[in-house]
């Protein structure tokens, strides 16, 4: 009756995401000078910020390519975050071709330079071969390496391969202590999975309780899976009063954002009788290419 995410293994963060504050604050406060004074600067930090201006188009025409010219001459001076952001847009084809052979170059610079984001993204070229052949081991070991400097995500992707026994035997209790560490860097998707190992006795006893703890956690990042998995306590009566309508607030909150099981969800409670369909409209065949077979299914 829950539906679980199993593993996040996030290839790459998109760049506006991986800026620095100090940074972002750099590239705002840039907002007062115009162009031609950010181009006579010349050390490898100001030319890098230079092109987060080019790159947000705060400052500056927004420009990818020229964004990218200037990561990649702070770049060639060893300045990692310009080398972290130009493997990014190699790996997600922004101002430049795609590549992820390059993509992969430019993380092993920055990750030498210490970048634990760099090691991350690396993890995630090998577990899904791209630019390089497809190796858990490889994944596992980059992932560790962020992981150990508390990047939320790799420890959250360290539960995955743990979990899953990718490059390693299955381990649930050493994937829920990965997951564990994620959760409290308040990693959504490693709250959630955490509630359904609650939920399901994995690595853990069974407790219901603590499932909706973490199910709520997450949910409150507005996590459709987690929407719906409280959805399925409140409809099965785990750990909460059977409730029928609060199954379907949760239910409906999960197929807002798209979330098709959710919407299955709702038609059964509709066909069951269990709450009144009236002015319900979240389901529809055409939208979510689901058919009746599909709502009469048992959960």
């Amino acid at each position: 009756m829950y539906q679980r995410k199993f593993y996040t293994l996030t290839q790459s963060i998109l760049l506006a995401t991986v800026l620095s504050s100090s940074l972002i604050t750099a590239a705002c406060s840039a907002e007062s000078s115009n162009t031609e004074i950010l181009s006579n600067q010349n050390t490898a930090a100001e030319i890098y910020e230079l092109g987060v201006a080019y790159y947000e188009g705060n400052s500056a025409p927004q420009n990818y390519e020229k964004a990218f010219e200037l990561f990649q001459e702070a770049a060639n001076q060893k300045y990692s975050d310009a080398q972290f952001n130009l493997g990014v847009m190699y790996e997600n084809g922004v101002g430049i071709t795609q590549n992820y052979e390059k993509a992969m170059q430019w993380y092993l610079l920055a990750a030498d330079n210490g970048d634990f984001e760099a090691q991350k993204n690396i993890g995630s070229l090998y577990y899904f071969g791209k630019g390089v052949d497809q190796k858990y081991d490889k994944a596992l070991e980059w992932y560790k390496k962020a992981a150990d400097q508390g990047i939320g995500v790799a420890q959250l992707n360290m539960g995955g391969l743990y979990e899953n026994g990718y490059g390693v035997p299955q381990d649930y209790d050493t994937a829920f202590e990965w997951y564990a560490l994620a959760a409290d860097n308040g990693d959504f998707d490693a709250q959630n999975n955490l509630g359904t190992f609650y939920e399901n006795g994995y690595g853990v006893p069974q407790d219901y309780g603590k499932a909706f703890e973490w199910y709520t956690k997450a949910a409150a990042q507005d996590l459709d899976l987690a929407q719906l998995n409280i959805g399925g306590l409140y409809e099965n009566g785990y750990s909460v009063p059977q409730d029928y309508d609060k199954a379907f607030e949760w239910y409906q909150k999960a197929a807002d954002q798209g979330n098709q099981q959710a919407s299955k969800r709702i038609g059964r409670l509709v066909m069951n009788g269990k709450i009144d369909g009236k002015d319900i409209v979240i389901y529809s065949t055409q939208e979510t290419g689901l058919t009746l077979g599909d709502i009469e299914a048992p959960l």
